[in-house]
């Protein structure tokens, strides 16, 4: 989005007015930072209510039927709030009414697909993916600071359930797809193949149900590309392998709860989402369970297949310690020599 330089000065101007008024001035940069914020957040839902007045009265609707077939007519301007980005904004729009089955609905409101007393789409997505990084009751708090208004744990909770939702139904189309010979050859004939290479990883985590603990299998493909510089890593106290500067990008993830057999038509049609069946080359890189590479050499019996580093190396301290004795000193420094050249390019 570009905005006007003259509109963003004069904004700028009225709010370091706003901050000497209120006597920030003298305080520090954080009180500053917060002041502005919340004068900012302020004006959003104002403007944002004035915004949805000022659209209701330039929408022209046509003579709108209702769902029983009869024309809805005109009422009144009816009130209504939306918790939006900035916070709950109240607006007043036209209000059409069927008379012969009395149902109401706001030509704004489907105009915009706004519903009163629900979240707009732009906060339902910042809600979204907090819902999915962590727990909901932690994830009310972490909001509130960013930003600057309380959501329930029961808002946070339908709207990441929501995208779940939306999610599950799209995957499911894709399954269907995917199994489709049909689909299958049109979209081989319209898109061909894919120069370059593409990689894939499949893992599976132990998640907490309730009353149970179950796998939750996941899905990434991703692209890589070379990196600047690279600083060697540390994890659980031991050295990340070698990377030679290249990192992934361009990440997509899909997971569910299933037996591998029913997890593999997930696979499948992730794998056709993102041309995987159409590269020149696939490279999967994973750890070392049994059904990941049953899955893989079912889908993709040419793809190269490579057991991770942190995995790999998980392999070589018994070797070291059956052959050196462990905690001594040629073992330390075959085990060091061993997890570097497991690291290198072959």
């Amino acid at each position: 989005m570009k905005f006007s330089t003259e509109a963003i000065s004069k904004m700028a101007e009225i709010m370091v007015s706003e901050m000497q008024q209120i006597g920030l001035e003298g305080e520090g940069i954080r009180e500053v930072e917060m002041g502005m914020r919340e004068f900012l957040r302020e004006v959003g839902v104002q403007a944002l209510g004035r915004y949805l007045e000022q659209k209701d009265e330039e929408i022209q609707e046509a003579e709108k039927l209702c769902v029983c077939g009869e024309p809805m007519n005109y009422l009144f301007k009816r009130k209504g709030t939306i918790l939006s980005v900035f916070g709950r904004v109240a607006y007043r729009r036209r209000y059409h009414v069927c008379e012969q089955c009395h149902a109401g609905t706001s030509p704004l409101d489907c105009h915009l697909g706004i519903e009163a007393g629900q979240v707009t789409a732009g906060l339902a997505e910042l809600l979204a993916l907090a819902g999915v990084e962590i727990s909901f009751d932690e994830g009310t708090h972490w909001l509130e600071r960013y930003l600057l208004f309380r959501v329930s744990d029961n808002t946070l909770r339908k709207e990441t359930e929501g995208f779940g939702e939306l999610q599950k139904a799209q995957e499911a189309e894709w399954i269907q797809n995917s199994q489709d010979e049909k689909w299958l050859q049109q979209r081989q004939r319209e898109i061909g193949k894919q120069p370059g290479r593409l990689y894939g990883s499949l893992d599976g985590v132990m998640a907490p149900l309730v009353g149970e603990w179950r796998e939750l299998k996941n899905i990434a493909w991703y692209r890589v590309e070379p990196i600047r510089s690279y600083q060697k890593r540390r994890r659980h106290a031991k050295r990340v392998g070698e990377q030679k500067g290249w990192q992934a990008q361009d990440i997509t993830y899909h997971c569910d709860i299933q037996i591998p057999e029913q997890f593999s038509d997930l696979f499948w049609a992730s794998a056709c989402q993102r041309k995987a069946d159409l590269y020149e080359e696939v490279v999967f890189v994973c750890d070392g369970a049994v059904w990941i590479w049953k899955l893989i050499e079912k889908h993709f019996p040419h793809a190269v297949q490579i057991v991770d580093w942190y995995h790999a190396s998980e392999y070589l301290p018994p070797i070291a310690e059956a052959v050196f004795g462990g905690g001594t000193e040629p073992y330390q420094n075959w085990l060091e020599n061993a997890r570097t050249l497991l690291g290198k390019d072959a």
